[in-house]
């Protein structure tokens, strides 16, 4: 509802029951002496209620000082309407003057793309999922790359340097020269995964002379980056590569070592032909014994069988049976006496062993290599010896040997990218000279002031009304 003071409560009345006093000077002096007050004050709280839309010349208007708080700020602004036009009107040409006079800035744009761009890659497969989510980029690393390049503060200061941008940005140094080049300069990634560069200035010239050497700085330093990159991958695997060749001829020089003094050169087959050897000749040695060896192993195995029978029934009869039994003891001294004999067949079977070993070796002879210091005979008990030793030192001249096969393409390859200078670069769109502004946007500008001026005007005309008690108290102190 409308907030009237006390003082303009009582003039409103006044006015109704004297309407008299909005024309008529000498009454409206008399009525003001009989209410304690002076003409000029009557007279000014009554152009205060104009003001408000609550008086006319012809007396008080008919709306009702019991309207809601959303009416009275309706119709505040209605009756203020002329000042808040005015002011729309006056800001809105200022603003289309001062766009006028702003300058015309031209952008210019190239598109590009990596060398490797052609190629497929898993990432991009994925280009629709929200990747960053789970610390991926779906954006290709080459683009990555140029963004980094073209961010960093040597190609800014090569731009800076190139087109005297100090001057031309009226800046104070370089770092201001460097933060307005940046403020111009737009990188944007296309859904396709190109590199959009844009730049603007205010000649339309210089904006596409600027792109076309941020273009040119860009290569030169990517192709000096993949230099660098391939001299220290050639470095590293050179040093590999020689230390590869030294452990190769080591491992070969002790594998041939190995060969000349145990004799070992395929052990396997070596092993593979004397047992076969040593078979025949077992069966000959056999039948020359007349079966003697045969039997006693049978009888050996026999003895076997009867002790570990033996060995059950003592275990059974220990948790059967007491300790003082008799049965406990007659399987005791049972067991020890079997154990007895089986060690002494042992004994007759290994000298018989022995005699036909000795009988086969006879046989066999013993040949050596080219300085006969090696036999080509292997004894079983150092064939497991052998064998490992060889498969070693094989293992080590196949792992040498594949390491090497490896290195040396990596090495061509290394070589072929330290020296290769070829663009890195593929521009789609070549920068060109713009035709049209890029910015002032005038209509904006005209719109925003046009807008705010608006706001302004109406917050004022409604700070102006609801302050005005407070205005009052705080001139009267």
């Amino acid at each position: 509802m409308l907030n009237l003071t006390k003082h303009e409560r009582k003039v409103y009345d006044l006015i109704q029951q004297y309407p008299e006093i909005l024309t008529d000077r000498d009454v409206r002096g008399n009525i003001a002496v009989q209410n304690g007050m002076t003409e000029k004050t009557l007279r000014n709280r009554i152009g205060e209620l104009r003001r408000f839309g609550l008086v006319t010349k012809d007396g008080p208007s008919n709306g009702s000082a019991t309207q809601t708080d959303e009416y009275e700020n309706i119709l505040l602004l209605w009756k203020r309407r002329k000042f808040i036009t005015k002011n729309v009107i006056w800001v809105g040409l200022a603003s289309v003057i001062i766009s006028l006079f702003l300058p015309k800035w031209y952008a210019s744009q190239a598109v590009i793309l990596s060398s490797g761009a052609g190629r497929f890659s898993l990432i991009s497969a994925f280009a629709d999922l929200p990747l960053n989510e789970f610390g991926f980029s779906p954006v290709n690393e080459d683009i990555t790359s140029f963004i980094s390049i073209l961010d960093s503060r040597s190609m800014k200061e090569q731009m800076v340097e190139k087109f005297n941008l100090i001057e031309r940005y009226g800046s104070r140094d370089v770092e201001y020269a460097m933060k307005e080049l940046e403020g111009n300069t737009e990188l944007r990634v296309t859904d396709e995964g190109a590199l959009a560069i844009t730049l603007m200035d205010k000649e339309p010239e210089v904006s596409q002379q600027m792109v076309q050497a941020m273009l040119s700085q860009l290569d030169f330093i990517n192709r000096r980056l993949s230099r660098e990159q391939g001299k220290y991958n050639r470095q590293f695997i050179e040093e590999r590569l020689k230390q590869t060749k030294i452990d190769i001829m080591k491992a070969e020089e002790e594998l041939k070592l190995f060969q000349q003094q145990t004799g070992v050169v395929d052990i396997l087959a070596q092993v593979t032909a004397q047992l076969e050897a040593y078979g025949q000749l077992y069966s000959q040695k056999v039948a020359a014994h007349g079966g003697v060896y045969s039997q006693e192993l049978q009888a050996y195995t026999e003895l076997y069988a009867q002790r570990a029978g033996t060995e059950i029934q003592l275990n059974v009869a220990k948790s059967t049976l007491s300790q003082n039994n008799p049965t406990i003891r007659q399987l005791t001294i049972l067991l020890k006496e079997q154990n007895r004999q089986l060690e002494t067949l042992a004994e007759q079977l290994d000298s018989e062993l022995g005699v036909m070993l000795q009988d086969v070796d006879e046989r066999l002879g013993s040949v050596g290599f080219n300085d006969g210091s090696a036999p080509i005979w292997i004894t079983l008990s150092d064939f497991p010896a052998l064998a490992m030793q060889s498969a070693r030192f094989i293992r080590e001249v196949e792992v040498q040997s594949k390491l090497l096969e490896i290195l040396v393409p990596q090495y061509e390859q290394a070589r072929m990218e330290e020296s290769k200078n070829i663009p890195t670069l593929q521009v789609i769109d070549e920068p060109k000279v713009p035709l049209n502004k890029e910015k002032p946007k005038r209509i904006f500008i005209v719109l925003g002031a046009v807008f705010m001026a608006s706001i302004f005007s109406s917050g004022y005309v409604l700070v102006e009304y609801h302050t005005r008690d407070l205005r009052k108290r705080l001139g009267s102190v």
